[in-house]
């Protein structure tokens, strides 16, 4: 059976059962995890980010409160709030394999996250996504990602509806700009 309307559910929820799980990650997996596609390096990051996001929302679904909004828009905080921790996680990483480095520690050559990261996707419009600053690659994943509307990007964002229109079509802006640039150098 499946489930399209999520506005249905209602607090206090009951606790977690498998047909939660389920009914969760068969409307949301795939949203969340393109999501995070669009802002994270690779598919294990995007990966992480989505379940542990889902596992939030399963854990914590007795804090949900309709009063305060719509059960897209708590789960949708909670993804964006999932995806920020771990960019804040994934920079403290860097800026320490940097110090290391500096400091002569860190092993000659390329690491194994190196190396990795060379060899991962290497789809031109994926890898033109990651190339924008933070805030437009957050909104075209929001947008193109999660497929949220204006209206929910700005709520997630705190800014309006034609902020968050306006902001994603200059992110799209420079998106486009990115590709040619490079498809120029080709």
């Amino acid at each position: 059976m499946r489930i399209y309307d999520v506005s249905a559910i209602s607090a206090p929820r009951p606790a977690v059962s498998n047909n939660d799980a389920d009914r969760l990650v068969e409307l949301y997996w795939e949203r969340a995890y393109r999501f995070a596609a669009m802002v994270t390096r690779n598919q294990h990051e995007s990966a992480d980010i989505a379940q542990e996001a889902l596992l939030k929302v399963l854990r914590r679904q007795d804090r949900f409160d309709p009063g305060r909004g719509t059960f897209d828009s708590w789960l949708w905080r909670i993804v964006l709030n999932v995806a920020r921790d771990a960019g804040r996680a994934a920079s403290r990483r860097q800026a320490l394999l940097e110090r290391l480095h500096v400091l002569g520690r860190a092993e000659q050559g390329p690491n194994a996250e190196e190396m990795a990261l060379q060899h991962m996707n290497d789809e031109r419009l994926l890898a033109a996504v990651h190339r924008l600053t933070k805030l437009p690659r957050t909104l075209v994943a929001l947008r193109f990602g999660a497929r949220l509307s204006y209206r929910e990007i700005g709520d997630q964002m705190g800014m309006t509806e034609a902020a968050a229109l306006m902001a994603t079509r200059r992110a799209l802006a420079f998106l486009r700009k990115d590709i040619e640039s490079k498809e120029t150098l080709r």
